[in-house]
């Protein structure tokens, strides 16, 4: 029996037989950590879900059954956002940030500022009022301005919106200040945040040697860390600078590598927009037959996936590229290179 099916068979009945309030909450952080892991590695909502049915049943006090609860929402929220599933992930974090608004406590409105960071950063993901985003930002900064770690993030979801709005130079001002700070204080998590936002400014502006060099040490940090998330995502974003520069096999070993590792960490979507990517690596090198075969599978996969905007938008591109190799006709769809 694997650790998840153990916690997942935790009954409330089996904690009511604990007496002492000590032993169920480390059952709780026990699940609480594992949970996390997961959210490092494989994706998984079934722990924290079951959580959150048993928490509130649980004998440790009502305060405690808040606290963790909103710290359940909080990680439950990540996860989902990690899934692509964006408006539950924004349930969450709400939930969550006005629990440890009610809580109160000093540490507790550090966490609603972190919470508030979250909601913002999902909602760059949604699309969402630029203003809406700062808002958020501006009201974390308010919660966090006594927290060195909580105020250097705020700075990076700061460095992000500025991103977000195309204010580029002043992203990267930003960036490079968050940056600094976060590496001081060893939020190792923070800084891959800020170098992928940096990575992302020069690739707008179209500096392909600064874009070059902070995707390098992006993809260095990520290696170094040795989380396959990470170091998928940081494959696939220099994969795209490489594509620009026109280093055609280095982007496709880069996507190879990247493309086996999100599939193992199971993000299909990530994984095809990967595929696509190489399609299209392989068309400007000359290899119209791997060209074509690496977009009628990502049509595929794109078609096996469930249905949203983002997968009908790279099946028809995909379609549209195939049509296009056939015809001759080169210039095909770029899929997005920053």
């Amino acid at each position: 029996m694997n650790i998840q099916a153990i916690f997942c068979g935790v009954k409330t009945e089996s904690l009511s037989e604990l007496t002492l309030v000590e032993s169920v909450t480390k059952v709780f952080d026990a699940m609480l950590a594992f949970a996390w892991y997961q959210f490092w590695t494989k994706g998984g909502t079934d722990i924290l879900i079951h959580l959150l049915e048993l928490v509130p049943s649980s004998n440790i006090g009502e305060e405690s059954a808040l606290r963790y609860t909103a710290e359940v929402h909080v990680c439950l929220g990540r996860m989902y956002c990690r899934l692509g599933r964006y408006q539950k992930a924004c349930e969450c974090l709400w939930n969550a940030r006005n629990n440890f608004i009610k809580l109160g406590t000093p540490t507790d409105r550090i966490r609603a500022g972190e919470s508030a960071l979250y909601v913002a950063d999902t909602y760059i993901y949604l699309q969402a009022d630029g203003m809406d985003i700062f808002s958020l930002v501006s009201q974390a900064q308010k919660e966090l301005k006594d927290d060195p770690k909580g105020s250097a993030r705020a700075l990076l979801y700061l460095g992000a919106y500025y991103w977000y709005e195309k204010m580029t130079d002043k992203a990267l001002e930003t960036l490079e200040c968050a940056r600094e700070s976060l590496d001081k204080l060893g939020c190792t998590v923070d800084v891959m945040a800020c170098r992928t936002y940096i990575t992302r400014c020069y690739a707008r502006q179209g500096k392909l040697e600064e874009w070059s060099k902070a995707g390098k040490e992006l993809l260095h940090l990520s290696m170094w860390v040795g989380v396959d998330d990470w170091m998928a995502n940081a494959l696939l974003r220099h994969s795209r600078c490489s594509i620009r520069m026109e280093k055609y096999d280095d982007a496709l070993v880069m996507l190879r590598s990247s493309i086996f590792l999100f599939n193992g960490i199971g993000l299909p979507l990530e994984a095809v927009e990967g595929l696509e990517l190489a399609g299209y690596a392989y068309a400007k090198k000359g290899d119209l037959l791997g060209a074509k075969i690496a977009y009628k599978t990502a049509k595929k996969q794109y078609d096996d996936l469930k249905e949203t905007s983002q997968t009908k938008e790279g099946s028809h591109n995909c379609e549209e590229n195939l049509r296009k190799i056939e015809e001759g006709d080169m210039e095909l769809n770029v899929p997005i290179l920053n």
